[in-house]
């Protein structure tokens, strides 16, 4: 009940996207349920839906790897898919950087059929892609602060990512929610 109460203070709060649905859409092993706006019960079932996705992704890679949108690629090795569906259900820590860490301990093993990788992601402070692009150490950021102009600024990967993120939010606002009825500014 108490969820249901957070939920509707959410989505009252910010319409638009999951917030509703708290953090339920984000845990890759839950089976969960909730009430539409026409009052019918929608079943998800995350491990089903993030399996489908990760297969969507590995093609799309591929795709782009061939540069080619167009070209017929296979999805995930089936080997690949049973592991991922396998860590999808067991690792359930509440916490998304726990739950990340695990994976890239996995992908460090050799778990997957692809050869051993040490990945490591810094989200601010020094080796990050913020750092990398504007020099900041800064772990939390002055709404004031510039920065000197650089040229390779804008062949960095922080202002890629954000550009896609701006065209992205673009396509969802402009191109997808008005087919549906939804104007959102």
């Amino acid at each position: 009940k108490l969820d249901e109460v957070k939920g509707t203070l959410v989505g009252n709060a910010f319409p638009l996207g999951h917030g509703s649905a708290l953090s339920y859409p984000d845990r890759p092993w839950l089976k969960w349920s909730y009430l539409d706006s026409n009052g019918n019960r929608v079943e998800r079932d995350n491990t089903a839906i993030f399996l489908d996705a990760a297969d969507h992704l590995c093609k799309a890679i591929k795709q782009f790897i061939a540069a080619d949108a167009n070209l017929e690629v296979t999805g995930l090795p089936v080997s690949d898919r049973e592991k991922i569906e396998e860590l999808f259900i067991s690792i359930r820590d509440e916490d998304g950087e726990a739950r990340h860490q695990k994976w890239l301990e996995k992908i460090s093993e050799g778990f997957f059929s692809f050869d051993a990788v040490d990945l490591s992601y810094i989200p601010k402070g020094p080796g990050s892609w913020k750092h990398q692009s504007l020099g900041t150490e800064k772990e939390q950021d002055d709404h004031d602060e510039t920065f000197p102009y650089d040229s390779d600024f804008l062949e960095s990967n922080w202002k890629r990512f954000h550009d896609a993120l701006q065209a992205h939010r673009f396509v969802v606002l402009h191109d997808i929610l008005p087919n549906y009825g939804i104007c959102v500014d």
